[in-house]
């Protein structure tokens, strides 16, 4: 077991994650549940890329995007273009996948 040194503003991010996790599973969730899930879906991306999202942003402020709005909107519209040229079926990201 390890020791992490983390803000305050950082735990309070990660205690509403906890929380939905909690809510999701229908139990208790705990800090490890909660950093395993961000590291699972978790993504890095090349900075030029996050700049020029973070630019269009800034320069587009009427839109009201937010970084994680923006690349969610990005995503789906991919997701739509794909599908109509190559008639690929993807399941709805707005829906749960039955198992």
């Amino acid at each position: 077991m390890k020791t992490l040194k983390i803000s305050d503003q950082t735990h309070a991010k990660l205690t509403k994650i906890v929380g939905q996790l909690t809510a999701e599973k229908g139990k208790i969730a705990t800090y490890e549940d909660a950093i395993n899930a961000l590291l699972q879906k978790s993504i890095i991306l090349p900075q030029n890329l996050l700049s020029a999202i973070a630019e269009f942003i800034d320069k587009n402020k009427q839109i009201g995007y937010t970084t994680e709005e923006f690349l969610k909107e990005a995503i789906r519209f991919r997701i739509e273009a794909q599908n109509s040229q190559h008639k690929i079926q993807f399941p709805d990201p707005n829906t749960e996948a039955s198992v």
